[in-house]
Order: structure tokens, then C-alpha cells, then sequence
């Protein structure tokens, strides 16, 4: 028996990423949220990248200035980092552990 504290929500996956997204939209409105266009961009501001990948924008501003990290795009005064090469990346830099199911 539920008490009137305790709700149960039904939802499909499809649902809950709407009201996900909507809640984004609302958290995140001085951003300009975009779920059509957030996971598809190929060209991503160091914001983006903290955003999306954890990789704070001061660490890859250190990166450009010793002419280490990802590679990356200026335009003007702009500077940009295409996804893949961001992804490419973290991916080169994956350390392999021991796998203990072969000891």
C-alpha cells in the first residue's frame, strides 16, 4: 500500500528522455540547449568539451600553450575541437590493466 508520499512513475525510455531533455532545457537556458543538434556536433568550444567529456577547459588551454593534448582548430580568435579527435584522444590515452581471469 502507497502512501500519499509515494509516487510511481511509468514511463518508456522514449518518454523519459523528453522530460530528460526538457529538464536540461530548463536548467541549461542561457546555453540554448539543443537535443537535435548536442550529441551531432562535429566542432566543440573547450566549453563544450568540459561539458561533454569531463576534460576542464583550463587543462586544455595549459594543453595549447605547452603544445601538448588533442590537436585543434583556431578561427580568428576562436578555437574549436572536432569530436572524433577529442574522442581519438581519450581512447590513446587508455591504460591497460592486468586481466586477472588469465592469472
Amino acid at each position: 500500500m502507497l502512501s500519499e508520499k509515494n509516487v510511481v512513475i511509468v514511463t518508456t525510455p522514449e518518454e523519459l528522455l523528453h522530460l530528460l531533455i526538457e529538464a536540461l532545457r530548463e536548467v541549461d537556458s542561457e546555453r540554448k540547449f539543443d537535443d537535435t543538434n548536442y550529441q551531432c556536433k562535429k566542432l566543440l568550444s573547450p566549453k563544450d568539451v568540459e561539458h561533454e567529456f569531463g576534460i576542464h577547459k583550463k587543462m586544455l588551454a595549459d594543453w595549447r600553450s605547452e603544445g601538448i593534448g588533442p590537436s585543434y582548430n583556431m578561427f580568428g580568435r576562436r578555437i574549436l575541437y572536432e569530436r572524433s579527435v577529442i574522442e581519438n584522444y581519450i581512447v590513446s590515452k587508455r591504460i591497460k590493466t592486468a586481466d586477472y581471469s588469465e592469472v
